[in-house]
């Protein structure tokens, strides 16, 4: 009998076997020389330990009946499974003239499997043509088939060994021995040597032997190789030879198990390279056969077992104090991924809420449904129970259950994720894929970015703050400026609109002027007309000084507070300026001598430059006024518009007086001067607009022109801040970029959302639709613009929505001047012409929207069950810096189990590698196959009226047998999981060995099929 199997409560943990050892009395080679005191010490002071043995021998299970009789004896107390290794010779040579080896790994849990595997080989028979007979694999006609070989053996043992050197099986009788023996098929693994010595390789570059070597490779559960090729190949991950074209051609993928093949000392558990073999499950055979099952997460090859997660990031187990409800005391805990079921009420929840209050992760606000919650209030009923948490790396933790804080979860402070059923519901509503479910994304994003690149921002906002800031602002500014561009257009078209009406109303007032200086003529009396010429003389260079003197007195009011504003600027403005500058950009850590450089000053010596304006100023009115001292004015040779005006005036008066004329006319001779004057005065003030209004075109065109500029850098911060923000989601976009699967499903996108409703409305608020040319009529707007500008606004490079608007204001800009309503009075035209070009040039209605979606829906319009697969892949897949545990209570709730199946198990699978995942469910997908690591059972009996229930645990791994009946009577679809999970390598098992045996789905094997990939793989 082999030693009473223990069942790990920690469930499947990494242990150390050897699946082909011999031992001495080995029928072939044998170097031990029946040292069993040597061999038996060399495995007990193994190291690694070895935990479990395949004892080999040749057609026999001589060797395993002597080491199993040695540890009954106690001897190997370290080996807590030992298994019967049968190896074959087989009728099919390699290319080294080798014959190839087979191996039956035989379960030891049949007390009688001794007995019946003697009874199975006994079947197996080998021909000797030259004495025409038969001889079957036994001990007995081994001894007489060596013999018949050699006459000259007197030996026992030594006519055994050479029978049995010369016994040679064919896959035929193999075969049909296992279409034949239901106990076989139970209780039998294959395994076929994968070299190229004694293995299929060697039948790899002899066409003649490519079907028979697809055969024995489809029928083998189990390829003996160590190197990482085979493994590779085996896995199905070399890209000539993916998954599928492995399961299609050799029906399933294979683990690969590797053994010392010890046949002397010194090769007793040391392989080639340290190639140890390693399983992850219990010590018991049912391992071997969930590692032919999962052949990548159950079998590794290496000097230590694949790595897992950090002790200091493990639970190691959970025991709580001063609580007779909870039984157990401790439970003990894997590493990896453990599930917790039960019924509902029986504890499943109470043992997540316990972890996360140990951990810190709990929080305060518990949904009403939680175990803590429902145990503390109204009453509490947990009283001063506490929890203590021990790590993987020895650390402990202790808390009091009885929650303290009504706050929330301090994450820096939490030592794991716990995924609340409240949790999760809430994230999974709308409100929370509003804010929280991105809150969550771009939380796990920033903490994938790297510290060099976070701008020393402590969160995912504060970054994206950072980085668009100065973005924003400049099209915040550029915004400005197309108002006011917008503004002064429509300024300009004005001017330049009314100046053929400005140039009729000049020469209305020119032929007023003459007309009032013929009727001054008629005032003028007989033989003073000479008299009269020059008064008219000296009153026109009166009038021209005078106005030079307004233009002189103008421009020594502009100087002046041309002079205040630069006082303005410099007191006032430019110290607000700069100070709100070394706030914005403080981050750049510049010194107080440094900032210096980015004060703004004026480029020369403005004051100067304006106390010379004035003071010229003031001299040229002094000349004009008084004359210069250093020049003599002949009055009889200088002319007039020489003179000082004071001069001018004094003649001029003096003149009016020798006119003479009388008192009756001198009341309209004046009034007609003045009227004079005031016209001359106009015609001036016109000519100084009319000369404005010419420019008007030139300078329209240079703010149509920074209008567009602006408006182009509008759209060209957009694409900046797209730019900007599909680098902070780079993290998460390198992760999608080479993901597969569900994960493959989510993509991050950043686009352009045009509201084109709003800018099609706010523009018919300001035409009359019912004059606005091709506008005409309500909905025509929104058609032509959805026509002439949508594209560009939604998908265009800056240039080509600059381009689009210039061609749809040059097209329809009569169309729009046409729409003015007829309330607008003329006096309102120009801030109707002003609001017009500032909604037609606005970007409000363009901006960024950006997400992630799943499928091609964005995850804000995601059914509830949908939401949930994101939510889990945030923290499965995508949240891969985060190593504490990640506690997950009932995630299946949105979900049903065909998402499960196809779109989490493998994130469930992949995440245990990195972070222990802790999951309380009643989906049996998420718990067979994803392959639990652990499988925690709670039961609970109803306490006293008022008290809480008595909750018990039970754990193990899925090769317990209890385990695996809890699953499949608690999970609705457990049977059918574990048949699910089972396909993949038994699919065909009927069609190979053309058994109709209802029995035969418990066993393994192959089928060969359709001509399989020829590769290399030693």
């Amino acid at each position: 009998m082999n030693s009473t199997v223990l069942f790990n409560p920690r469930g499947s943990e990494w242990h150390r076997w050897d699946p082909h050892i011999h031992a001495p009395g080995t029928l072939l080679v044998d170097a031990f020389h029946e040292d069993w005191e040597k061999y038996l010490g060399e495995i007990e002071t193994s190291v690694p330990t070895v935990r479990a043995l395949g004892v080999t021998d040749y057609f026999c299970i001589n060797a395993y009946h002597e080491v199993r009789k040695r540890k009954a004896q106690g001897r190997l107390a370290n080996v807590e499974l030992l298994f019967p290794n049968v190896e074959m010779r087989l009728d099919i040579k390699t290319e080294k003239k080798h014959p190839i080896n087979l191996h039956l790994l035989f379960s030891p849990d049949d007390p009688d499997h001794e007995s019946e595997i003697q009874r199975i080989l006994g079947q197996l028979q080998f021909h000797f043509e030259p004495e025409d007979r038969t001889y079957h694999c036994t001990l007995d006609d081994f001894e007489r088939l060596g013999r018949a070989i050699d006459a000259t053996q007197t030996d026992r043992q030594g006519a055994i060994k050479t029978g049995a050197n010369q016994f040679k099986a064919t896959f035929d009788q193999l075969r049909e021995l296992f279409r034949r023996e239901g106990w076989l098929r139970k209780n039998c693994l294959v395994a076929v040597a994968g070299g190229s010595n004694d293995g299929t390789a060697g039948l790899q570059s002899d066409d003649s032997y490519k079907a028979s070597r697809w055969n024995l490779e489809s029928f083998a559960h189990i390829i003996f190789a160590g190197t990482p090729a085979q493994r590779d190949f085996w896995l199905g991950k070399t890209p000539q030879c993916p998954p599928g074209v492995i399961e299609k051609h050799y029906r399933s993928l294979k683990p690969c198990l590797h053994g010392s093949d010890a046949h002397r000392h010194e090769k007793v558990l040391t392989p080639d390279l340290k190639r140890y073999c390693w399983l992850k499950g219990d010590l018991t055979f049912e391992t071997l056969r969930q590692a032919v099952i999962e052949p990548e997460e159950r079998a590794w090859i290496g000097e230590a077992p694949p790595p897992e997660t950090s002790p200091a990031f493990r639970i190691d187990r959970v025991t709580v104090s001063d609580a007779t409800w909870f039984t157990n005391g401790t439970v003990e805990m894997n590493g990896g991924l453990v599930a917790i079921i039960g019924e509902r009420g029986s504890g499943k929840t109470a043992l997540a809420d316990i972890v996360a209050q140990g951990t810190r992760s709990l929080g305060g606000a518990l949904a009403e449904s939680s175990f803590l919650r429902r145990a503390t209030h109204p009453e509490n009923l947990v009283g001063s129970a506490r929890v203590e948490l021990r790590w993987g790396d020895g650390a402990k933790h202790s808390a009091e259950l009885q929650p303290q804080s009504n706050g929330g979860v301090d994450d820096e402070a939490a030592d794991a994720r716990y995924l609340s059923q409240q949790f999760v519901e809430q994230l999974c509503s709308s409100a929370g894929l509003a804010t929280q479910l991105r809150d969550e994304i771009e939380r796990v994003i920033f903490e994938a970015t790297d510290d060099a690149d976070r701008l020393g921002a402590a969160s995912f906002d504060e970054l994206k703050d950072a980085r668009l800031e100065a973005i924003r602002r400049r099209r915040d500014e550029l915004r400005e400026l197309i108002l006011s561009a917008s503004d002064t257009i429509a300024r300009e078209d004005i001017l330049r609109d009314g100046l053929d009406a400005k140039r009729k109303t000049r020469k209305g007032i020119a032929e007023a002027i003459e007309k009032a200086k013929k009727e001054l003529l008629t005032l003028i009396p007989k033989g003073k007309e000479e008299r009269a010429r020059q008064l008219a003389a000296i009153d026109k260079a009166c009038s021209e000084a005078e106005g030079e003197l307004q233009r002189l007195q103008l421009q020594r009011q502009r100087r002046g507070e041309l002079q205040q504003e630069r006082e303005h600027i410099l007191n006032q403005i430019e110290p607000r300026r700069f100070a709100e500058m070394q706030r914005t950009f403080a981050a750049a850590a510049l010194s107080e001598e440094e900032w210096k450089a980015f004060r703004m000053q004026f480029a020369g010596d403005a004051d100067g430059v304006i106390r010379n304006a004035i003071k010229d100023t003031d001299g040229a009115t002094k000349t004009l006024l008084d004359g210069d001292p250093s020049v003599l004015v002949d009055e009889v040779t200088t002319p007039l518009l020489k003179w000082p005006l004071a001069l001018l005036r004094r003649r001029r008066d003096e003149t009016r007086k020798d006119v003479g004329v009388d008192v009756t006319k001198q009341r309209k001779f004046d009034e007609v001067k003045r009227t004079i004057a005031q016209q001359e005065a106009r015609l001036g003030s016109i000519d100084r607009e009319i000369k404005h209004a010419e420019g008007a075109e030139g300078r329209r065109r240079e703010c149509l022109a920074q209008r567009r500029d602006s408006y182009l850098a509008v759209f060209g911060g957009l694409l900046e801040e797209q730019e900007v923000l599909e680098e902070l989601y780079g993290p998460l976009r390198k992760k999608l970029a080479r993901a597969e699967g569900a994960l493959a499903k989510l993509d991050f996108f950043v686009h352009r959302l045009v509201d084109m409703g709003s800018w099609v409305e706010a523009g018919e608020r300001l035409l009359d639709l019912r004059t606005a040319g091709r506008f005409r009529g309500r909905g025509n707007l929104r058609e032509i613009a959805e026509r002439e500008l949508l594209a560009a606004w939604r998908d265009g490079s800056a240039e080509t929505v600059a381009t689009a608007m210039d061609v749809f204001r040059k097209t329809y800009h009569s169309d729009l001047l046409e729409g003015r309503p007829s309330t607008v009075k003329a006096e309102d035209r120009h801030a109707w012409v002003q609001s017009l070009g500032a909604w037609l040039y606005s970007t409000d209605h363009v901006t960024l929207e950006y997400g992630i979606r799943y499928d091609g829906v964005p995850i804000e319009r995601l059914s509830p069950g949908t939401r949930g697969i994101v939510l889990l892949l945030l923290y499965l897949a995508i949240d891969d810096q985060d190593r504490r545990p990640l506690i997950i209570d009932q995630p299946e709730e949105n979900l049903d189990p065909k998402s499960v199946f196809d779109e989490l198990v493998f994130y469930f699978r992949a995440a245990r590698k990195r972070r222990q995942v802790i999951v309380v469910t009643h989906n049996a997908n998420l718990v067979v196959n994803t392959d639990a690591d652990q499988v925690i059972v709670a039961e609970s009996i109803r306490g006293p009226s008022g008290g809480l229930p008595s909750i018990t645990y039970r754990s193990g791994s899925l090769e317990n047998r209890e385990i695996r009946k809890a699953v499949c009577e608690l999970l609705e679809g457990g049977e059918r999981a574990f048949l699910e999970r089972e396909r993949r390598y038994r699919l065909r098992w009927d069609e190979l060995i053309g058994t109709d045996d209802p029995e035969s789905g418990q066993a393994m094997g192959g089928a060969g099929g359709a001509a399989a990939p020829d590769a290399h793989r030693i």
